[in-house]
C-alpha cells in the first residue's frame, strides 16, 4: 500500500461529468464530431491541435460513454489519491494525446488509406488505458475481473497486460475497425511509463507485526 497524496478522487468524478455533458451536447448535434474528433491527417500536420483534447471528451453512443466511464470509475479513485491531482492530470491527458498522435503515425506509416486517415478519432479509451496501466503498475497482486473473451479473475497486472495485447494484436488485424486499437496501446506505453517514473517518489505505508 502507498501512503496517499489526496484523500478525495473529486478530478475523476470531474472528468466522469465533463464527459457526459460533452455526450448530451454533441447527442444533441452530431455534426460536431466532425469538428472536435482527431483527424489523423491533421495530427501528422500539427493541423488544428486543438483536436487531441477536444476527442477525449466526445464518444459515439451511450455503450461506448458507459464502459469508458465505468473503468475510470473503477481504476481511477485509486490512482488520484496515491499520485495526487497535478500528477494525476498528467498521467489522463498525456496519455490521452499520446494515444491520438500514436493512432495517426501508425495510420500513417502501415495503412495510409484516405478514408483511414480522415476518419475522426473520439473517445478517452487512450487516457484510461493510461490509468489503468497506472493501476497495473501500482497495485499488481490486487484481483479483478475482467471478460477477456470469457470471464476471468487474476492479479491486476495479469488482465491489464492480457487486454494490452490483445489491443496491439487486434491493431495489427483490424485496421479498418471502427475502434482504434492503436490508440489504445499508445495511451497505456505512456501511462505506464510516466507510472514507473512517479512510482519512485512514492512512499509506501510501513508494515507492523502484531504479537
Amino acid at each position: 500500500m502507498y501512503v496517499e497524496r489526496s484523500r478525495n478522487a473529486y478530478l475523476t468524478w470531474s472528468i466522469i461529468s465533463i464527459n457526459i455533458v460533452f455526450f448530451l451536447i454533441v447527442n444533441l448535434s452530431p455534426g460536431l464530431i466532425l469538428y472536435l474528433g482527431a483527424v489523423p491527417i491533421y495530427t501528422i500536420f500539427f493541423k488544428e491541435p486543438h483536436r487531441l483534447l477536444t476527442s477525449m471528451f466526445v464518444h459515439y453512443d451511450p455503450i461506448h460513454l458507459f464502459f469508458n466511464m465505468f473503468a475510470l470509475f473503477i481504476f481511477g479513485p485509486e490512482i488520484e489519491r496515491v499520485i495526487g491531482k497535478s500528477r494525476y492530470l498528467i498521467l489522463y491527458f498525456l496519455s490521452g494525446l499520446t494515444a491520438s498522435i500514436f493512432h495517426a503515425y501508425y495510420i500513417y506509416l502501415f495503412f495510409p488509406i484516405r478514408t483511414l486517415l480522415t476518419t475522426p478519432a473520439i473517445g478517452a479509451s487512450g487516457a484510461i488505458y493510461g490509468v489503468m496501466a497506472a493501476y497495473g503498475v501500482l497495485f499488481p497482486f490486487r484481483r479483478l475481473v475482467a471478460f477477456v473473451f470469457f470471464p476471468i479473475m487474476a492479479p491486476a497486472l495479469v488482465v491489464i497486460i492480457i487486454l494490452a495485447l490483445i489491443q496491439t494484436l487486434y491493431a495489427f488485424i483490424a485496421p479498418f475497425s471502427q475502434v482504434a486499437y492503436a490508440a489504445h496501446v499508445g495511451g497505456f506505453i505512456t501511462g505506464l511509463v510516466i507510472t514507473l517514473i512517479y512510482r519512485k517518489g512514492l512512499r509506501r505505508m510501513p508494515i507492523y507485526s502484531y504479537f
